[in-house]
């Protein structure tokens, strides 16, 4: 009678613990590691970047450390190519990305997205010494973008008659453009001004001003970890209703910044 209560109790255990499992999600996984783990850039400034002592910093940098702080949770981060994103999700290395990801319709079918933290359009840049001064002279001419990006897609929908040659990092498109082995490079605004200031000579390129189609940037996060994207939402809110995130945006986009921008949205449940 005592072994069968013993192998009755040793079952319960192992069914609770099975089920414990089953039920368990990421939100209680990372509560119970104390650590988020989080995949960044380290190379898109002045949304994330490493400064000159080697430490990641930028506005997603900012923002991912409050998150983490608000759950009273140790942070991780890990740099990571823009490739690497949707599949280091999908295989659960990572807790959420925060690369200034735009949120489309296409990535919605892989993953999902936290509510909207930033809003800005997709630009285009030629030399200066181009005769190229609207998109409809693009007909029959390249452009580089990154090959993780939209900014590709977009402009091809803008102008169906250019070429887009897809490279695998900001700098290196935009080494196709100062070469002369593309007519022009597209990307988000603000990256192309930061990468205009790092060259040094931001004078000799000129942005195409027929050109801009908004993107909504948020965090991605794999699909079904509702309860998990939950609390990520209730954070980012409470960082905007605190008047946080308004100071980020200053610090980074401020009228005192190299990269000054109207904030134009609110980070809200509806955005």
């Amino acid at each position: 009678m005592k072994l069968q209560c013993l192998r009755a109790l040793i079952g319960c255990i192992l069914l609770s613990c099975i089920w414990t499992h089953v039920l368990a999600d990421r939100l209680d996984e990372v509560i119970n590691r104390g650590v988020l783990k989080v995949g960044v850039s380290d190379t898109t400034p002045p949304f994330s970047f490493k400064n000159q002592n080697d430490q990641l910093e930028g506005y997603d940098i900012d923002l991912v450390r409050s998150v983490a702080k608000r759950m009273n949770l140790k942070l991780e981060m890990s740099p990571l190519t823009s490739a690497q994103r949707i599949p280091m999700l999908q295989s659960d290395q990572l807790d959420f990305v925060a690369t200034s990801m735009t949120r489309t319709q296409d990535r919605l079918k892989e993953i999902d997205f936290s509510v909207i933290y930033f809003v800005t359009p997709h630009a285009v840049i030629v030399k200066n010494s181009s005769p190229i001064t609207s998109i409809k002279h693009l007909e029959g001419k390249s452009a580089a973008s990154v090959n993780t990006s939209t900014a590709g897609g977009n402009l091809l929908e803008a102008q169906p008659l250019i070429k887009i040659k897809y490279v695998r990092d900001y700098f290196l498109a935009f080494s196709e453009l100062k070469n002369g082995q593309v007519d022009a490079f597209t990307t988000d605004e603000t990256v192309l001004s930061a990468i205009l200031k790092e060259d040094g000579h931001p004078e000799d390129y000129r942005f195409l001003k027929d050109f801009t189609k908004s993107r909504d940037v948020g965090f991605a996060l794999k699909k079904g970890e509702d309860r998990f994207k939950s609390m990520v939402n209730q954070k980012l809110i409470e960082i905007e209703s605190s008047g946080e995130a308004l100071e980020i945006w200053n610090k980074w986009f401020g009228t005192k910044t190299d990269h000054p921008i109207a904030r134009t949205f609110k980070i809200s449940s509806t955005y």
